[in-house]
């Protein structure tokens, strides 16, 4: 187990999983605010613009927390060289 590569890199690990899901659920809404019916939001007006928002902050922190855990499975699996 590589402990060291956890307390070095896991800052980048959840920076890189959380900006990725941000991109990548913005993008989705982008996309999904222009079809005729909403595949994954809803249609965005001034009663569910906070709760959208939420749903891509929450999803962005959840690929974040992703990340970290293959962090720590990637440590797990390697080990530390001395």
């Amino acid at each position: 187990m590589n402990i060291k590569l956890i307390k070095e890199k896991w800052i980048k690990f959840y920076k890189r999983g959380f900006f990725t899901g941000l991109m990548v659920l913005c993008f989705l809404c982008l996309i999904d605010q222009t079809l005729q019916t909403p595949f994954f939001f809803n249609k965005i007006d001034s009663g569910n613009f906070m709760l959208t928002l939420s749903f891509i902050l929450f999803g962005s922190v959840f690929c974040g927390i992703i990340s970290f855990i293959l962090l720590i499975l990637i440590s797990i699996v390697t080990v530390s060289k001395q």
